[in-house]
């Protein structure tokens, strides 16, 4: 396994996109050759997470096959998500999810909004531009079908700045409210997108908490 020092925004691009991702010693390699070297050498397996655990629940290629298929790992995440791009099926990460941009600042910090956004889009995702959409599709599309909800919140810490309405909090609860198959409805801080990523799979939201009391509430019905 080959761990990148750092995520970047072109790393997680390519990775969505199943490009392979190479280290510096690919490039040594190809002078030293004076061709293009393709060997598994110099892949970068997986990209890093902000949650450690996801870093060290596997060490070795032999202990990732070992391991229960539903394991949230970091671990081999990149060639996960070129696998599942190039099946015949093609199966993107966030295939089915609309993404909520909850919070004032996203309005502010453009560049960041704008690179989520890509995020999402282009690993096959939506992105819900209000609250009151938001909570008509919580109400109206989530029974029986696959579409599942994120509540991307930001950094703030008050209620009356985190962007979800007392009618939308109402919609997920009563969601939780009625028999589910699935978790409908996420709400995290925008940390999970990233590890998601990462571990090339819709992961818990258990290590994920907004900082805001509302958003708090929800995380709980979803973590």
């Amino acid at each position: 396994e080959t761990v990148a020092k750092l995520r970047t925004m072109k790393a997680m691009r390519a990775a969505l996109a199943g490009i392979p991702i190479v280290n510096t010693t690919w490039c040594d390699a190809c002078i030293a050759s004076k061709e293009i070297v393709l060997k598994s050498d110099h892949l970068v397996t997986s990209l890093p997470t902000k949650i450690p655990l996801f870093m060290k629940n596997v060490t070795d290629l032999k202990s990732f096959y070992d391991k229960p298929r539903d394991l949230s790992t970091a671990a081999f995440g990149v060639p996960s998500l070129a696998t599942c791009r190039r099946s015949v099926h093609e199966v993107l990460l966030f295939q089915n999810v609309c993404f909520f941009l909850a919070g004032s600042t996203w309005k502010r910090e453009t560049t960041r909004s704008k690179d989520v956004q890509l995020l999402v889009k282009e690993g096959g995702g939506s992105v819900i531009t209000s609250a009151a959409q938001a909570t008509k599709i919580v109400k109206d599309e989530l029974k029986d079908s696959e579409t599942r909800v994120v509540i991307l919140c930001d950094e703030s810490d008050k209620d009356s700045m985190c962007g979800i309405t007392k009618v939308l909090a109402k919609a997920v609860r009563d969601v939780y409210n009625r028999p589910i198959d699935q978790i409908p409805v996420l709400t995290v801080n925008s940390i999970w997108l990233f590890d998601s990523i990462s571990c090339s799979k819709i992961i818990s939201a258990e290590e994920y908490s907004p900082k805001n009391p509302i958003g708090i509430s929800l995380w709980h019905l979803g973590k």
